[in-house]
């Protein structure tokens, strides 16, 4: 039994695991559990094979040569990474609304390591960093991302690039982080805001009561009521975040 192999399909390969992995790699997708790089290097092969035999993709009449290769990929690095830049815009939206948080439920002032970020961050951002890789997953929305990635190659052909990307679209999705991420938070940083305004009127009664002391545990047990309360309609939040990133591709394709 003999395999022939044509040169354009190997070429078309490269070029989609170069678009795949700007997308995989440098996103919080994959870095929310340890997995080595090979599996994740691995992994990105495998699906760039599968993606250019079931879609049929070719280079079409590139040239193949080493500069026109060198073209290509650099090509194909930017649509990864304007794909990426959609995911991250969805990530940053949970991470900003878990920065908000900890400020007003006083957990700023404590840092701690966040494996998605490889930085250190507060406790209840990174915390909401891990919930939102996990969401992303049980939400389906990686199925729906692959769907995204396949209508991207049938709509920019590899070594194509982007047309539609503009710096007026990608200040826009910018703009959508913080407006899903004060939606994300809203609701519990409004629940505190009654609540200190409820701490200033004791204050003012009781002077003597040390109500800075006192104000810190009373935030944190009434932000974690809020949020366990809340977490009931985060599915559809987080739906709503996840899809931006759609929106933005579908904009972008």
């Amino acid at each position: 039994m003999v395999f022939e192999i044509e040169i354009s399909w190997i070429v078309a390969v490269f070029l989609c695991s170069i678009r795949l992995g700007a997308l995989l790699l440098v996103t919080p997708i994959l870095d929310g559990f340890a997995v080595p790089v090979r599996i994740k290097v691995f992994l990105i092969m495998a699906l760039s094979v599968f993606l250019v035999t079931c879609l049929r993709l070719s280079t079409g009449t590139m040239p193949l040569t080493v500069g026109s290769l060198l073209a290509a990929g650099a090509t194909e690095l930017v649509n990864g990474a304007l794909l990426a830049f959609g995911v991250f815009t969805a990530f940053g939206a949970v991470a900003f609304a878990g920065k908000t948080l900890d400020i007003q439920m006083g957990f700023g002032v404590a840092n701690v390591f966040d494996p998605v970020t490889r930085s250190q961050s507060p406790l209840l951002g990174s915390a909401l960093g891990t919930l939102a890789v996990v969401m992303f997953f049980l939400t389906d929305a990686h199925h729906a991302l692959m769907r995204g990635v396949a209508y991207s190659l049938t709509q920019v052909p590899l070594g194509g690039i982007v047309a539609n990307a503009s710096p007026e679209s990608i200040v826009r999705q910018f703009g959508t982080t913080f407006t899903l991420g004060l939606l994300f938070a809203a609701p519990v940083v409004f629940c505190l805001f009654l609540l200190e305004i409820g701490l200033a009127v004791l204050s003012r009664n009781l002077p003597q009561m040390n109500i800075f002391v006192i104000s810190i545990p009373v935030k944190i047990v009434a932000g974690f009521l809020a949020l366990g309360f809340l977490s009931r309609h985060l599915e559809s939040v987080f739906n709503k975040i996840f899809g931006s990133i759609f929106t933005f591709w579908d904009m972008l394709l």
